[in-house]
């Protein structure tokens, strides 16, 4: 591995870092938007939005120590994989995210015209998969081995 490889995948580490900690802090500044995207079937949306964006803020954090990086990545595959059912109950339902008499944003199901915007989000679950997948292999020790010191 060259030396130039580890500092590309520092910089993944640190974007999928402050995104999906900025993702998991939006939980908390708009809650009202993250709990109608909680399927009704869920129980407790605002719970569900806590815990959710508590373990965002903490998985991205997380990514960018190195020592932590491969299990964080590990457990954002895993948060992935559980908020998926909630990006197909969208598309499946056709719900749009809007604001209610009351000002806040709510949950309408039955919009049709939202099903391709609702599509076009599912691959994208896929695409961050892919890239926190590249930073489940464990990270190679900075320090040159014995053999190398001599050279």
């Amino acid at each position: 591995m060259t030396s130039r490889a580890q500092p590309v995948s520092d910089r993944s580490a640190y974007v999928l870092g402050v995104m999906f900690a900025s993702a998991g802090a939006a939980h908390f500044a708009k809650p009202d938007f993250f709990e109608a995207v909680v399927p009704r079937w869920f129980p407790n949306p605002a719970l569900t939005n806590q815990v959710s964006g508590a373990a965002e803020i903490a998985l991205g954090v997380a990514m960018v120590p190195r020592r932590t990086r491969r299990v964080a990545a590990f457990g954002l595959l895993a948060l992935l994989a559980v908020v998926f059912p909630a990006n197909v109950d969208m598309y499946v339902k056709n719900v749009k995210i809007a604001s209610g008499e009351d000002g806040r944003l709510e949950r309408i199901e039955g919009v049709e015209a939202t099903r391709r915007a609702n599509l076009i989000r599912l691959p994208f679950q896929f695409v961050f998969g892919a890239l926190v997948w590249r930073h489940t292999r464990k990270i190679p020790s900075i320090t040159p081995s014995p053999s190398e010191e001599h050279n």
